[in-house]
């Protein structure tokens, strides 16, 4: 990478990694997707600096304190709102409130080395560049030369969650099918991480059928796996490319940003896409 550094990490925070729209094509040989866990953020803070879409971005949970090393447009999805940072000026970065994950654009997007044709770093199958730390310094692409059309964003409503879904491929392993989901609240358990969340509020009602031992099977972001507890586990971004557990149904992927973004104790609705 010839970029010269643009970035440092003063401190690293929670969870934070590169991300930006994963390593498409590869779940054949064994390669996560992986990518941002709330695409739509990371899309947003890109838009508002005029990167594409694609642009990386750094992705936290929180207490992310990042220094200008010269002087560069960045936003933040803790505010969603863009502004300039000159030489030695500091930003901090922390999840909106009510949510779990943040992003930090830089306009020309963080420029380091790309594995498989992404710059994500894949904390499942650790594909991807180096892990960030404190006192990284991270190089900064060229500038898109693109028009900045807005400087701020408002911000979602998340008071209520309410989550679509469609049939999963083992729904009728359960009395009810994807009934069984829908007709009372979920809560979100402190068990969540880029690869997927917890939900508990069961119990299911299985039947034989689903007592019984499975092959493993391909799995897709979104894919709500019933552990043997009886337990839902909602797959996110950095899921695996299989896992053995019957999937009861599948979430709607312009829902998946709000379901990873509720945090420990929030409840969440299913209803039918």
């Amino acid at each position: 990478m010839n970029a010269e550094p643009a970035l440092r990490i003063v401190q690293v925070g929670f969870a934070t990694t590169v991300q930006d729209h994963g390593r498409v094509g590869l779940a054949h040989l064994g390669v996560p997707t992986g990518g941002a866990v709330d695409r739509r953020a990371h899309d947003l803070v890109n838009r508002l600096v005029g990167n594409p879409s694609g642009a990386a971005t750094i992705e936290t949970m929180g207490a992310l304190i990042v220094e200008a090393l010269r002087p560069v447009v960045v936003a933040s999805s803790t505010d969603a709102s863009r502004q300039t940072l000159r030489a030695g000026a500091l930003i901090r970065v922390d999840a909106p409130p009510g949510s779990v994950w943040a992003y930090l654009a830089v306009r020309g997007g963080i420029a380091v080395d790309d594995v498989l044709g992404s710059r994500s770093q894949d904390t499942l199958g650790g594909i991807g560049p180096v892990a960030l730390a404190t006192g990284s310094a991270l190089p900064v692409g060229p500038d898109p030369g693109t028009d900045l059309a807005a400087d701020h964003a408002p911000p979602r409503d998340a008071t209520e969650v309410r989550v679509r879904i469609w049939v999963g491929p083992q729904h009728d392993w359960f009395i009810g099918g994807t009934q069984s989901l829908i007709r009372q609240p979920w809560r979100i358990t402190s068990e969540l991480s880029r690869v997927g969340v917890r939900l508990e509020g069961g119990p299911f009602d299985p039947s034989t059928r689903a007592q019984e031992q499975m092959p493993s099977i391909g799995l897709t972001a979104g894919a709500v796996q019933v552990t043997p507890s009886g337990e839902p586990i909602v797959m996110l971004a950095n899921h695996p490319t299989t896992g053995g557990y019957p999937v009861i149904a599948v979430v709607e992927p312009d829902d998946l940003p709000d379901l990873a973004q509720c945090r420990p104790g929030a409840s969440v609705r299913f209803r039918r896409a």
